[in-house]
């Protein structure tokens, strides 16, 4: 797909081609891909960048859906395990990632004493000081992993966010399906219930399952905190690999 790159691809068309491919089951099942307009139709679509247009929307399902889950989650998981007034599981792996953070971003993040003193400043900090390292690892190559993760997440963030379309024209595909086998049986006395009508509608319903169940907040929250790690830990290499590192006091 010459018009996405591979995050695109994976994270952002992927989720896409799946909420509706019920419609392409719908063409072959009533037969309008032999339609030549339908034909023409679906070839220009292919041409003109459809594509593109379909990862963008996803996209931005993706990003609404994320800020619901931010908002539940107390923030991004980065800025929820650097904070200071917040009990961590490991504090010595917080204060090892806070010092990284700190100085590969060249943000100095707030003592604990600030923070309580202004929350809101010292969460603005952690998001601009995880904001530069994360400008810093976008050598996909170098931070392979990093990128993974990434892809990972937003595979899970944009399938979470078009999951009700996903589940709309799914069931749907389901409910046209079997009209038009009622409609050939009763109404055209045609045998409706053939092979393909029966695995279009399995398909579709497959399919409406699958979105009702697999994508979740735990499945999207675990990605994000796969992620989340690998960045931190990224920083931590920065940090490491970095000319200041030998004379920074706190090696």
């Amino acid at each position: 797909m010459v018009w996405l790159d591979e995050y695109e691809r994976r994270a952002r068309l992927v989720p896409g081609l799946l909420a509706v491919f019920p419609l392409a089951i719908l063409l072959s099942v009533l037969s309008l891909r032999q339609l030549p307009t339908v034909a023409y139709v679906m070839s220009a679509v292919v041409l003109i960048g459809t594509p593109v247009v379909v990862a963008d929307i996803v996209r931005q399902q993706g990003r609404k859906a994320e800020k619901t889950l931010w908002a539940s989650w107390g923030g991004p998981p980065t800025t929820a395990w650097l904070r200071l007034r917040d009990l961590s599981d490991n504090e010595v792996q917080r204060d090892l990632w806070r010092k990284a953070v700190a100085r590969v971003s060249g943000v100095e993040l707030l003592s604990l004493r600030a923070e309580r003193a202004n929350p809101s400043r010292a969460d603005q900090a952690i998001v601009t000081a995880v904001g530069q390292v994360r400008d810093r690892t976008r050598d996909t190559e170098k931070f392979r992993l990093l990128f993974n993760e990434n892809r990972n997440y937003g595979f899970a963030r944009n399938l979470y966010g078009v999951r009700w379309i996903g589940r709309g024209i799914s069931l749907g595909g389901v409910l046209v399906v079997g009209t038009y086998m009622a409609w050939l049986s009763l109404g055209r006395h045609q045998d409706g219930i053939t092979a393909e009508n029966l695995f279009a509608v399995a398909s579709c319903l497959a399919l409406f399952i699958y979105w009702c169940v697999w994508p979740s907040p735990g499945r999207v929250r675990e990605a994000a905190n796969k992620y989340a790690q690998q960045l931190l830990q990224s920083a931590v290499t920065l940090r490491s690999d970095g000319p200041a590192a030998a004379s920074d006091p706190d090696t």
